[in-house]
């Protein structure tokens, strides 16, 4: 399956136009996501998980959302969110571990 079928789907989604950001946008999540899943491509089964982790995303302007919860001067303490990723846990059943790929081929 291509990236052009995902983002599709999330313009779809959220109901909006395409253009050159938000498509640069919806490409940079496919690939994290990718990296996340240890995957090199995309395939139909990972269309629709995909493409509302993507468009949770954006909804929540995940590109401009800042990592700092609280800071504090005397003694100087940053405190950054625990959210480790906004796909954690919803696309964890798509990974593939490595070396069983290669196994199975």
């Amino acid at each position: 399956m291509t990236n052009e079928k995902v983002i599709t789907t999330v313009l779809t989604m959220l109901n909006k136009d395409e253009t050159e950001a938000l498509k640069l946008k919806i490409e940079a999540l496919i690939f994290e996501i990718l990296e996340y899943l240890n995957r090199k491509e995309t395939d139909d089964s990972l269309l629709l998980p995909m493409s509302a982790v993507i468009a949770d995303c954006l909804k929540t302007e995940f590109f401009t959302a800042s990592n700092v919860q609280s800071y504090k001067e005397g003694d100087y303490s940053v405190t950054f969110n625990s959210a480790l990723s906004p796909f954690f846990g919803r696309l964890d059943s798509f990974k593939l571990i490595k070396g069983i790929e290669d196994v199975q081929e």
